[in-house]
């Protein structure tokens, strides 16, 4: 009887060491064996006292047609297909209630739906920045924003999963054009 206290004691700790280690298993096998995607985004870079900073990521397409029979509404989840468009880029075609057999897709929310319609949010939006890099990451990026190549995020995709894996401009990791610049 004594020592059932210490059994429940250690189920609960190994519960609460499940979670956060599965979640980071899942994303490290999207990773290392997840599609590379290219998305057209903006990335401005604000600051977080908790957080610290980042550049909140946007892609730039946030909708999507839904698809034929598919019933979704505000809040729901939903898996997005995804075409490569004829710049290289990657789209979203279609909006399914249930994930699709076959082909890449990402698991998203939906926020609004109208008209065969549905305005989606991703399933990530920062992009994390070495503290010493972040100054003149938001000098850059204020000066090269107008450019037509935009940045571009490089997300893996694997069953559903995405994970934003690098911020690219001109073809060039942001990490490796903000380094550059600070030497």
């Amino acid at each position: 009887m004594k020592s059932l206290p210490l059994i429940l004691f250690a189920l609960i700790s190994l519960a609460q060491w499940a979670a956060p280690l599965s979640q980071i298993f899942r994303y490290e096998q999207t990773l290392s064996k997840g599609t590379l995607i290219r998305l057209k985004c903006s990335a401005p870079d604000p600051y977080d006292p908790l957080r610290g900073r980042y550049l909140a990521v946007r892609p730039e397409q946030d909708d999507a047609a839904i698809a034929k029979g598919a019933k979704l509404r505000s809040g729901q989840h939903a898996y997005a297909t995804l075409k490569t468009g004829s710049d290289g880029l990657t789209l979203l075609d279609e909006l399914h209630a249930e994930p699709p057999a076959s082909g890449d897709y990402v698991r998203v929310t939906v926020r609004w739906e109208a008209e065969g319609k549905a305005h989606i949010e991703w399933p990530f939006d920062r992009f994390y920045l070495n503290e010493a890099l972040a100054p003149e990451a938001d000098k850059w990026f204020a000066e090269s924003i107008r450019n037509s190549k935009g940045v571009v995020a490089e997300v893996r995709v694997h069953h559903g999963t995405a994970v934003l894996e690098n911020l690219t401009f001109d073809g060039i990791s942001f990490r490796e054009l903000l380094k550059q610049r600070v030497k």
